[in-house]
């Protein structure tokens, strides 16, 4: 390591290059890693808060909640201590007062049941013209005690409370009682229908054309989440890849540029173990430093981004992706290795 730093600190110019590499891949894959893992959890927060890990749907739906419609009939059939009610709209909320418009999503549930969210401010809703909303609805000009309409009717509806992290396909959720959810989708509450129901223990015995899947199911058929997900696990896999291509060539260039050297240290008896070591303590320091760099980078812009936008830093993945690209940068340095072990302390000291 000692060789290693000193060769860093003697050709900082050199050495500035391969850093600043680093700083911005590492910085470019956070990046994206941050917005990959902020819009999956947009897609998905108000699902993973359910209490249950199996969720009964109509068969037609095709695992997609948006399109499934579970009867009274239905329900009654499976209905225990284990089991509740939800049902789920994509609505668009307006503020009539300011013309204030969002793209949402409301959950009518038993609000004193399974399915009760948690309060962050203000209270739960107890009648049906009151709703519970996630607190992201500040970012688009809502607060709590306005009033409300859905889909454009003269209804209001008075925002009482805020909860936290309750989104469902990257919209706001807003909370209420199922005789508000079947007022709003239906147009009259009697009609009984629910689109899901949530149930801590696997079912036996389901009604007809229905089925039951996991909430992992559920939220892997969310539209456009698993193609989302995945576009951005394979650029951030590309970048990862990417980083073992360019250090690799750095470093195999530096390794020729410094041939001569190598083959006085050779011919002075130093061995090729501590070439090598010393190599690899060069890579080691440079990628920790850019990818420390990347991180710090990533903090300041995180601090900037509007709340808008899907960002989300989740520590324990971006610990994993910098110690990948810390990895396979050491893996990038064995395609210098040949040409270390090769070297001719004569014939590199005469070719200098």
């Amino acid at each position: 390591m000692f060789l290693a730093s000193k060769e860093i600190l003697h050709n900082k110019a050199r050495y500035l290059l391969v850093v600043v590499t680093f700083v911005l891949i590492s910085y470019l894959v956070f990046f994206l890693t941050g917005l990959a893992t902020g819009l999956a959890r947009n897609n998905r927060t108000a699902i993973d808060a359910l209490p249950g890990n199996y969720v009964l749907m109509s068969k037609y739906a095709n695992k997609n909640l948006l399109s499934s419609v579970v009867t009274e009939d239905q329900y009654d059939q499976v209905a225990s201590k284990d089991t509740a009610l939800l049902g789920q709209m994509t609505i668009v909320a307006e503020n009539p007062k300011t013309n204030k418009k969002l793209n949402s999503n409301i959950f009518g549930i038993n609000l004193q049941g399974k399915l009760k969210p948690t309060v962050t401010s203000g209270r739960l809703p107890t009648k049906n013209s009151e709703v519970l909303a996630d607190d992201s609805v500040t970012y688009y000009g809502l607060k709590r005690g306005d009033r409300i309409t859905l889909n454009g009717s003269n209804q209001k509806y008075h925002i009482v409370g805020l909860t936290h992290d309750r989104r469902f396909a990257t919209v706001p959720v807003f909370y209420t009682t199922l005789a508000t959810f079947r007022q709003v989708k239906y147009g009259q509450s009697r009609v009984h229908n629910v689109s899901a129901v949530v149930s801590t223990r696997k079912m036996t015995d389901l009604p007809k054309h229905t089925e039951q899947i996991t909430r992992a199911t559920l939220i892997n058929n969310i539209p456009g989440y698993t193609a989302q997900t995945s576009t951005f696990m394979l650029m951030i896999g590309a970048m990862i890849g990417i980083t073992l291509l360019i250090i690799g060539i750095f470093m195999y260039i530096l390794t020729i540029q410094k041939v001569a050297m190598y083959g006085v240290m050779r011919a002075q008896g130093i061995r090729t173990s501590a070439i090598i070591a010393a190599l690899f303590w060069q890579i080691l320091i440079l990628a920790v430093v850019g990818v420390g760099i990347g991180i710090g980078l990533l903090a300041l812009t995180e601090v900037g981004l509007p709340k808008t936008i899907p960002f989300y830093s989740d520590t324990m993945l971006l610990s994993m992706i910098a110690g990948a690209l810390i990895v396979m940068s050491l893996v990038g340095g064995l395609f210098s290795l040949r040409r270390i072990l090769h070297i001719d302390p004569l014939e590199a000291i005469g070719g200098e």
